[in-house]
């Protein structure tokens, strides 16, 4: 087991790594509160897989537990789902302040946390991600929030956990398409700070792909130390420190929102495709050699990710990334590679430049007449 501190002063808290680290769950809670009750927030695929796991865990507790079960998707991060749960989570424990434990990926836990950050102007948060985005990234940092039709995560909240379990074991129950969408977070984590990263990634793609227990443990780990060390820089991103965490997402969510979050493509699978076109924009901009251009879209294919979007209108996407949170002041602004392991963030880019890109990028399925898979 791999412990990483985040040391935000009063909103301090751990993270543990590894397999079995579920076990320190009742431990935690019991920390927080031995009375409260505790809600259980996931979704229907979740407790189908882990539900048994967590209810023996949980077996002597002495608070009573409660779940409440969701449907799967991108689409209960919405502001309907969220208010059914409260009003759900408000009947079952009347007259009690609950502890919450987001069980799941990413949607369930920023779901969970807008809900903690809000219900009864805040109630203890722990984070128990179930998928590989979500234990490498998502858990950790306190970003919290639900989407709009137009913008994905465009309400929300800051608001840390008292701790995450990221048990590993949970892994090998992940479809092969959510081990993927990780994949993507954990190669923009190689791209923005750590070129080592990179490195083992190119060197060990198979391995990490068949979710080998040591290289996962250090990867996810290497991931959430990087990310620990930026918000304990810049919590609240308010000094274009964290902002680099968005590399690829605000072209990805544009491809996510215009896909009108149907499935065609997961969180990471756009991310996958938002980081090419964040890449290809640097290139002509003169900032990011086209030989690590292609090292970045070489390793992302490797790991089965899409490198351009399949079904996806340009005008949508061009529409939908105006919406992205970090512009300012009308101002579009990116994150940008200038060499694998080093981000900046860049404003002003000349719109003719994101169209031509975006429409380049969605195009090259449709020029590619041969079979084969576009580049």
């Amino acid at each position: 087991m791999k412990k990483i501190n985040v040391d935000l002063g009063q909103r301090r808290y751990s993270i543990f790594v590894g397999m079995g680290v579920l076990s320190e769950l009742p431990r935690v809670l019991g920390a927080i509160s031995k009375d409260s009750p505790v809600v259980i927030i996931t979704d229907r695929n979740v407790i189908s897989a882990c539900g048994k796991m967590v209810r023996k865990v949980l077996r002597d507790f002495p608070a009573p537990c409660v779940e409440i079960v969701l449907e799967p998707g991108e689409k209960a991060k919405s502001l309907k789902v969220f208010s059914g749960a409260v009003a759900a989570i408000a009947e079952r424990t009347r007259g009690h302040k609950p502890t919450l434990v987001a069980l799941g990926g990413g949607v369930i836990g920023d779901l969970a946390g807008f809900i903690a950050a809000t219900y009864r102007r805040g109630v203890p948060l722990v984070q128990v991600p179930t998928t590989l985005l979500a234990q490498v990234d998502s858990s950790c940092g306190g970003k919290v929030g639900v989407d709009l039709v137009k913008a994905k995560n465009i309400v929300g909240a800051f608001y840390q956990p008292r701790a995450v379990l990221a048990d590993t074991r949970f892994l090998k129950s992940l479809p092969d398409r959510q081990v993927l969408s990780g994949l993507a977070e954990v190669i923009k984590y190689a791209v923005i700070k750590s070129p080592a990263l990179f490195d083992r990634l190119e060197k060990n793609m198979a391995k990490v792909k068949s979710l080998d227990k040591d290289l996962m443990e250090y990867v996810i780990s290497r991931c959430l130390s990087i990310k620990a060390g930026i918000v304990e820089r810049d919590e609240f991103d308010s000094g274009d420190v964290r902002i680099i965490l968005n590399f690829g997402h605000t072209l990805g969510h544009a491809v996510e929102s215009a896909s009108g979050y149907s499935g065609i493509y997961d969180h990471g699978e756009a991310v996958s495709i938002g980081m090419v076109m964040a890449g290809e924009i640097a290139v002509r901009l003169g900032i990011f050699a086209q030989s690590g251009q292609q090292r970045m879209k070489d390793l992302l294919r490797s790991a089965g990710l899409p490198l351009c979007p399949e079904g996806v209108a340009v005008r949508k996407v061009l529409t939908s990334y105006k919406y992205d949170k970090k512009f300012t002041s009308g101002r579009n602004r990116f994150v940008l590679p200038e060499k694998i392991g080093k981000v900046r963030v860049f404003e002003d880019v000349p719109e003719s430049l994101i169209e031509d890109v975006v429409s380049g990028v969605c195009g090259l399925r449709k020029k590619d007449s041969t079979g084969r898979s576009a580049p």
